[in-house]
């Protein structure tokens, strides 16, 4: 039986499998995917599961694969140069060999409502068009022939604008990093006394997320106690024969009193043949490592109980963390179970609590630890979920977290808005559609510096507008706000044209810098000291852009066209966050004056501004003594004074 094969080079078919009951071929749709695929390094995963498996093709021999048979069923895991793509349509056929009537199943319903019957009353041929949209990682596909599943194959779907193993990875660890960050030095400030209460929050996600923040930390601190427990010295009495006994007290007197059978006359004097005999101890059974064993019973059940719910919400449960919990698990067990907390009695609360844990080392940072743990991280939103596969909305998130990062670092963090509290603990609050505002301030002008992400619906006067980060400005000297719009656009035009794109480099799309000047020149608003005035706020646009080569760019069209217009496109990447971060405080340290000069002036500015005669005075302020004197102007549209010069006639405005 053949098992693997290679498909002719320049062949658009990038997977053929036959089994004795089905063939399945899954073809590129036009020159994209292969000129990708050219371009791609790295490997994927290709996991196919079937019953008499003839032959898998793939049009590349580098490849490994592994190879198992169990019950009959053979299990093939290959490891392959990367073949799918996000955004990208696949023709799929499948096609029964004995009139077997097929069914196609997969964990995305996208994919699965693109695969049907080619002929309502054929069930043997199926086939469709399939695009996995922005959605990375694993995706399952399953074949049944006559209602049993025939065929199981797992695709490994990859980004085409940002590297799936080191971009991806690291965009979904920076979120994570900087949230737990910001929480948990939200939580050292405001830890709270322990009290054991089962009505507390409870996200297994993110108690895994917290625990693997600080699980280093836990477990040494719980080895620390381990090492060097808290114990007292216990007294206790027992019957011996006397010649057992080695201490007495005035205990064992009185218990002699009581049980003058066992005094008897001796040779010499009077001898007992069994005394109460008087034995200390030390003991670990104390309140304080009764809770210390209550705690690590409690973070083993809450990662058992994580592992469990993680693995039943995927179809595809990501291997390391899977592994991460159940070491971390195992490590807690065999702490209590190979140690004195084995003999350690269960614990039950008390009124007050020892200053043990107050003052000595290792149960100090443990009940500190358990405490961030206990009080958790209730999810206002999706940002905090284990495994974001939308690569579009995960880069998203992140273009607002290194905004965020960028600024925390040059400025004082004054109110971190992404991060509430409420009665049921702290709250992530980062939603698509959501306003989340964070206040910065810098320092060195006392001014404040304002970042909002998805700051909702802003109303115009003729459509609404929706940018996803706005960073608005104090400037000192000036009442007006400065803003600016970073929006993020998970688009690039990798292969530009002279004809229609204006340069020859990769850059943003011409319709995302369209809606930059829409997004500029749309948001104004009234000023509400001089009536149907509208005033435009916005002072510049840029487009953040998954692209790494920022050299290669700095002479791009729509970078240089920051400089003139304050509109253009930026690249941003982990790789690529310099040309950010040098805008960012540029304008930030702008001062009015400067930040004026980059919004574009109306036509005919300069010939107003000239025409002005500024020594023609064409109003006059005049002074009311009283209501009834306001009323009387106002009403008669009328305005007298006993002293004017008619030197200064005409007067076309009065300003009362």
């Amino acid at each position: 039986m053949k098992r693997m094969a290679s498909l002719p080079t320049g062949s658009d078919r990038l997977l053929e499998i036959r089994t004795e009951i089905i063939d399945v071929v899954i073809k590129s749709k036009g020159k994209q995917t292969a000129s990708v695929w050219q371009k791609m390094t790295g490997s994927s995963s290709l996991k196919v599961v079937a019953r008499n498996l003839e032959q898998v093709s793939i049009p590349t021999l580098e490849m490994t694969e592994q190879y198992v048979d169990h019950r009959g069923i053979s299990v093939h895991d290959y490891q392959i140069k990367p073949l799918f793509f996000e955004q990208t349509d696949y023709i799929i056929t499948i096609q029964a060999r004995d009139r077997q009537a097929l069914e196609f199943h997969s964990n995305s319903g996208l994919i699965e409502e693109r695969v049907s019957r080619v002929l309502d009353d054929n069930p043997f041929l199926l086939s469709g068009v399939i695009n996995f949209g922005n959605s990375v990682g694993f995706a399952d596909l399953s074949i049944f022939a006559d209602g049993k599943e025939v065929l199981s194959v797992r695709l490994e779907v990859y980004p085409t604008k940002i590297s799936y193993k080191d971009d991806y990875q690291e965009m979904m660890a920076d979120i994570n990093n900087m949230v737990s960050e910001s929480v948990l030095d939200f939580m050292k400030k405001t830890y709270q006394v322990f009290v054991p209460d089962h009505k507390r929050n409870d996200v297994p996600a993110v108690f895994f997320t917290i625990l693997q923040a600080i699980y280093d930390k836990y477990l040494r601190a719980a080895k620390r106690i381990l090492a060097v427990p808290h114990h007292k010295l216990m007294t206790e009495h027992e019957v011996l024969p006397h010649y057992k006994a080695a201490r007495i007290d005035t205990s064992s007197a009185k218990w002699l009193q009581k049980h003058p059978e066992q005094v008897r006359r001796a040779d010499v004097g009077i001898q007992a043949e069994k005394v109460l005999a008087l034995r200390k101890q030390i003991t670990y059974d104390t309140q304080e490592n009764r809770l210390v064993k209550f705690m690590l019973k409690a973070t083993v059940r809450r990662i058992d109980d994580f592992t469990r719910r993680y693995i039943q919400s995927r179809q595809q449960p990501d291997e390391q963390v899977l592994a991460g919990a159940s070491k971390m698990s195992r490590e807690l067990q065999r702490l209590l179970g190979a140690s004195w907390l084995s003999e350690v009695s269960d614990y039950s609360a008390s009124k007050s609590m020892s200053l043990v844990f107050g003052m000595a080392p290792g149960y100090r940072e443990l009940y500190k630890y358990y405490l961030m743990l206990q009080n958790g991280i209730s999810v206002g939103g999706d940002i905090f979920h284990m495994s974001v596969r939308d690569t579009a909305q995960l880069y998203e998130y992140w273009c607002f977290i290194k905004l965020y990062d960028i600024l925390r670092n040059h400025y004082t963090l004054k109110s971190p808005d992404i991060i509430k509290v409420d009665r049921r603990g702290v709250t992530i609050d980062l939603v698509k559609g959501k306003l989340s505002r964070v206040t910065f301030l810098n320092t060195k002008t006392g001014e404040r510096i304002y970042l909002a992400y998805n700051p909702s619906e802003i109303a115009t006067q003729t459509v609404s507008q929706r940018p996803d980060n706005v960073l608005e400005l104090e400037k000192k000297g000036s009442g007006s706000a400065y803003k600016y719009v970073f929006d993020v656009k998970y688009r690039i035009e990798m292969n530009p044209d002279g004809q229609f794109y204006p340069d020859s480099r990769p850059g943003p799309k011409v319709d995302d810098i369209n809606t930059m000047h829409r997004y500029r020149d749309a948001i104004v608003y009234e000023n509400p000291e001089s009536r149907f005035t509208f005033e435009k706020t916005m002072f510049g646009a840029y487009i953040l852009f998954p692209y790494a080569d920022e050299e290669e760019y700095k002479d791009h069209r729509f970078y240089k066209s920051i400089e003139t217009v304050n509109i253009g496109g930026l690249p941003f990447l982990l790789s690529a966050t310099s040309l950010v971060t040098d805008l960012l405080e540029e304008l930030v340290s702008d001062s009015p004056e400067s930040a004026f000069e980059r919004a574009s002036l109306p036509a005919g500015i300069e010939e107003r501004l000239k025409s002005v005669d500024w020594d023609k005075r064409e109003v006059l302020i005049g002074f009311v003594p009283d209501d009834m004197h306001r009323k009387l102007f106002l009403n008669n549209r009328m305005y007298f004074t006993r002293r004017f010069d008619t030197i200064n006639l005409p007067v076309r405005y009065v300003a009362l």
